[in-house]
């Protein structure tokens, strides 16, 4: 598993267990996406993290408390379970795309003979 697909994990973990949404997806994403950047996705996903990223960091923090917090304070519950929706999906195609192998490739070895083990008899 990738390491952006174990991240998601641990967050789609935490919005799985006990409490309100609004408090499960601040845990989730302060624990374990908030210092992720767009660049380390693949570009099929940058857009749907970015905006989440966004959706997330839209409020001013009132004294020590983190903007993902005060943002997820001010949202609905129907809003904190669409990102929550986000997060889970995020998983799924980041695992989708961790199963995938590069395609193998011909790459030259320079060599102009093949290794001893292949050309002799026996």
């Amino acid at each position: 598993m990738s390491y952006l697909a174990e991240r998601f994990q641990a967050a789609v973990t935490v919005l799985v267990g006990d409490g309100a949404i609004k408090e499960r997806l601040a845990a989730a994403y302060v624990e374990n996406l908030d210092d992720l950047e767009d660049t380390e996705f693949p570009a099929t996903l940058r857009q749907a993290f970015s905006d989440l990223e966004l959706a997330l960091h839209a409020e001013h923090p009132i004294g020590r408390e983190p903007c993902v917090r005060a943002t997820v304070r001010k949202m609905s519950s129907n809003e904190a379970r669409a990102h929550a929706n986000t997060i889970v999906m995020l998983y799924a195609e980041l695992v989708r795309h961790s199963d995938r192998a590069e395609p193998l490739r011909v790459v030259p070895s320079g060599r102009k003979k093949p290794p001893k083990f292949l050309s002799e008899g026996g």
